[in-house]
């Protein structure tokens, strides 16, 4: 693999290749092939670029990357930096703002916050923009510095249209997430209304990828609340990521206290896993949930029929050992060499119906509607 230390300094992260005026080669124009790199780390040089020259330096640094390669970008911070300043703060303002002036290089001509590196991060091509922390104990690693890192992608950009089986009457936040969040994305939104989900939603993806005609498909669930960003991030995950056929955000089961999706392992079927399970972008998974997840259509296209189908026990009853539609579903997906993968840091919510009761003191006593059903009004409730 090929990664690059720009700027370095006395130390390189191991596996990257130092580059810059510590030993007399050049960070830009770059003098590497279009889409050789696998990796390129910046900690504290770009802002010795002028202003003016930013967008041309890092569409560069991009040009060279491979698809799926990373950008880390590290400058000050100058929110951080006048925050400090204005409170008072015992800091190195002059250096960290004008640089350390030592040589004719070091000096700074462009001032940075998180707002303006992100727009100049995705400007350049980059998707997936997040924070990343220093291995070294350099200027990445400093109270003051800004971290960035963004995702070449393989794919600019993709069609999505979202669908959705609806009840004649929902929840009204979930209409408003939709709204909010998916036309600025250029997202159509298609629904199938009926009694039985598993007829709908297929009809309405039938429909969909027939007269459509779009990259994936969206689906929504009712009683499902998510933001524009969440949307946003499924379609960088599978513009960054060919090899996911779907992508499904984290979502609480309803009544239950694990994730709507299941992880094979070698014992089998998990609902958990360690933390650092999920520090990538994805991870695979079996089966999942249909409130925010996007689906290649083609893939979709050319499962076997019926895609969504409810299968009884095999006693013939709807009791312990049926399959329900969307894990039918599911299992079909993965025996057609189909992959699915939970976005690791998209999580959406799960609307829920509670009673609020009041209590002896007449502040009020939440109760989940499924407690109630079961066990009635609460004791600790006003009588």
């Amino acid at each position: 693999m090929t990664k690059l230390d720009l700027g370095a300094g006395a130390v390189s992260p191991d596996g990257f290749t130092p580059l810059g005026h510590i030993n007399g080669t050049h960070i830009y124009p770059l003098p590497y092939a279009d889409g050789s790199v696998d990796e390129i780390r910046a900690s504290h040089v770009l802002e010795h670029f002028g202003h003016r020259e930013v967008a041309d330096v890092l569409k560069d640094w991009v040009r060279a990357l491979k698809p799926g390669g990373v950008l880390r970008i590290a400058v000050p911070d100058f929110g951080k930096i006048a925050e400090g300043y204005v409170a008072g703060r015992n800091q190195n303002t002059q250096g960290y703002v004008m640089g350390g002036q030592t040589d004719a290089a070091d000096f700074h001509k462009v001032v940075f916050d998180r707002a303006q590196l992100s727009k100049a991060l995705a400007g350049a091509g980059l998707m997936l923009i997040r924070q990343w922390t220093s291995e070294l104990q350099d200027c990445a690693a400093l109270p003051v510095s800004l971290n960035l890192a963004g995702t070449k992608p393989h794919q600019p950009e993709i069609g999505v249209h979202a669908v959705m089986s609806v009840p004649r009457l929902g929840f009204m936040d979930n209409f408003f997430a939709s709204f909010e969040a998916l036309p600025s994305l250029n997202v159509r939104m298609r629904r199938y209304t009926g009694a039985f989900w598993s007829q709908c939603i297929e009809r309405v993806f039938e429909q969909t990828i027939d007269e459509d005609a779009p990259d994936a498909i969206l689906t929504l669930d009712y009683d499902t609340v998510f933001t524009r960003r969440d949307a946003a991030m499924l379609m960088q995950l599978m513009c960054c990521h060919p090899e996911a056929d779907a992508i499904a955000a984290v979502q609480s089961g309803r009544g239950k206290i694990g994730p709507l999706f299941t992880i094979r392992g070698e014992a089998g079927n998990i609902s958990g896993a360690p933390k650092n399970f999920f520090a990538p972008d994805l991870c695979k998974a079996s089966t999942a949930h249909f409130g925010l997840t996007l689906l290649r259509a083609d893939k979709i296209k050319n499962l076997p029929k019926p895609w969504f189908a409810d299968t009884p026990a095999p006693d013939g009853s709807w009791n312990e050992g049926h399959i329900d539609a969307d894990i039918g579903f599911w299992r079909k997906w993965e025996a057609a060499g189909n992959s699915l993968h939970i976005a690791n840091r998209v999580a959406v919510g799960h609307l829920d119906l509670s009673v609020r009761w009041p209590g002896d003191d007449l502040i009020a006593i939440h109760q989940p509607i499924e407690d109630w059903r079961e066990h009635g009004k609460p004791k600790e409730a006003w009588s």
